[in-house]
């Protein structure tokens, strides 16, 4: 099944002082060509803000109303709320490689808004056939790819991988996966991995653009290749090396009703996927790569009686694990503890603090005492590991580029973090969003 997406220009330096500027700027706004207006006379965006985070907010009240509230991420303040229109309750987002484009999950029609960054609004929308947790998209913003669980494939199990064409903001014939829940795409964008709830096995897609890189048009190569063998155990997520030829995939295994946690490699260079050696991990249900180290968090399930949280000092009895392992000998270096939950939020910063956060934790709040929720914090350079104080789901995980800043949205709040000293800015730095928060990104 061939599919095709139209086509966006890539974007052009409009000078070579701005080019040079932005090469030393970690903030440098770099505006995309715009599809629908919307900029002010010197260039910015019309919030006039050239280093912005998008923060979804779901709440439409008599004070507030749903939408991408837009904070200057130079200085931590808010500037409009809601800053963009982004349908009834805007949940996850992505952000283009390119920066052109914000896709946002409306969670009350199940439809995809397409945001263009730098005119901040919604040129397109695409209505889905069901409720999605994972969307993924090329650097060139002209296709994006949403795994719906429950979509209706006629001649098929439920579930496909659905590809939205960006040009006409419409639906292409999707591809079949059973129960397909979360996808990773590869960094060139040829390779997509697709993960169902249930199975022992990961499902590729392979991709291709027939077009150039200005004219690009992204096609799906035959059909959906399943990937089997030892060592994968309800595999969830996986993590791609920057050349694309590797995939560390992640297996739940007992946290999903599986035996074994690890994570197995799969070899790409060859004309077919090769299925290489698994390193057992506590447990497993999303990860990041930072050099040669390979972050996995998860929690791994234990016995009824049995603390896990031991020998930390906490009113706990239930924690996670966050494991150290090394892709270039493929072993476990080390595991520290976290919080619990299920985990699948995490931000690596510059300095290599890993930001990990979950939902569905332990809360502990105790009067003039312990108070812990569901973010841990670990600092590579002291080898030491901070609990958040916030009680609460993590929902959005975002490194501020630049600085030593860390955005959370924990609990339906923003929080910022400073990794200097992995604690929380004072109260009257934090960023009050007025209703409930769901995600954070940085689309400049």
């Amino acid at each position: 099944m061939v599919q095709s997406a139209g086509n966006f220009k890539s974007r052009v330096l409009t000078s070579v002082v701005v080019a040079i500027a932005c090469a030393f700027l970690p903030f440098c706004y770099k505006a995309p060509t715009s599809s629908s207006g919307g900029t002010t006379t010197n260039g910015l965006p019309p919030s006039g803000v050239r280093f912005r985070a998008f923060v979804s907010q779901d709440i439409s009240t008599s004070t507030s109303t749903a939408g991408l509230d837009i904070v200057d991420a130079r200085l931590d303040k808010l500037v409009r709320a809601p800053g963009v229109a982004a349908g009834n309750a805007p949940t996850i987002m992505k952000v283009a490689g390119n920066h052109k484009f914000t896709l946002v999950f409306d969670s009350a029609l199940n439809a995809v808004n397409v945001v263009d960054n730098h005119a901040e609004n919604t040129v397109g929308r695409v209505t889905l056939p069901g409720p999605t947790e994972s969307m993924a998209l090329p650097d060139d913003a002209s296709v994006a790819f949403v795994a719906v669980p429950t979509a209706i494939v006629a001649g098929q199990p439920v579930g496909a991988v659905e590809m939205l064409n960006l040009t006409n903001f419409s639906l292409e014939p999707p591809i079949p996966v059973a129960a397909a829940r979360f996808i990773v795409l590869s960094p060139d964008a040829t390779r997509l991995l697709a993960f169902s709830s249930n199975q022992n096995q990961v499902t590729l897609i392979n991709l291709s653009n027939i077009g150039t890189s200005t004219t690009p048009n992204w096609v799906v190569n035959g059909s959906p290749v399943p990937v089997t063998g030892a060592g994968l155990d309800n595999p969830v997520w996986a993590v791609f090396t920057s050349d694309s030829k590797t995939a560390f995939v992640l297996s739940c295994g007992p946290e999903c009703g599986g035996t074994t946690a690890g994570v197995s490699v799969i070899d790409f260079s060859g004309t077919t996927p090769t299925l290489g050696a698994t390193v057992p991990v506590p447990s497993a249900t999303f990860g990041a790569l930072f050099g040669s180290t390979l972050y996995v968090a998860g929690s791994a399930p234990t016995p009824v009686g049995t603390n896990s949280c031991a020998p930390t000092s906490t009113a706990a009895t239930s924690c996670g694990q966050l494991g150290l392992v090394d892709t270039a000998s493929l072993s476990l270096l080390k595991t520290l503890t976290i919080t619990d939950g299920y985990h699948d939020r995490m931000g690596v910063t510059s300095d290599n603090q890993v930001f990990v956060g979950s939902h569905g934790c332990t809360n502990i709040n105790i009067a003039n005492g312990e108070q812990r929720g569901c973010l841990s914090i670990f600092n590579s350079a002291q080898n030491s590991m901070t609990i958040g104080t916030d009680l609460g789901d993590v929902t959005g995980i975002q490194p501020v580029t630049g600085r030593t800043e860390v955005y959370v949205v924990e609990n339906g709040e923003l929080r910022i973090w400073d990794t200097t000293t992995d604690k929380l800015l004072t109260p009257d730095k934090q960023i009050n969003i007025v209703g409930q928060a769901i995600d954070v990104k940085i689309p400049d």
